[in-house]
């Protein structure tokens, strides 16, 4: 049976959109073996999404 970590982050939205540089960061989590299978908007009592949670899962062990 394939054991499973998970990692939730959060990446700061900004007029409606995802800064381009996050793809950096996302790319490194790829390269260590991380799959984005959830996100979800954050919003912090103001009225917009201010970020959005990503949530990533690998198998244990990596």
């Amino acid at each position: 049976m394939t054991r499973w970590e998970y990692k939730i982050i959060n990446v700061r939205s900004e007029n409606y959109r995802l800064d381009p540089d996050a793809s950096v960061q996302l790319n490194e989590l790829g390269d260590e073996g991380w799959e984005l299978v959830g996100l979800t908007s954050v919003n912090f009592k103001s009225g917009a999404t201010d970020n959005i949670a990503m949530v990533f899962k690998r198998p244990s062990g990596q």
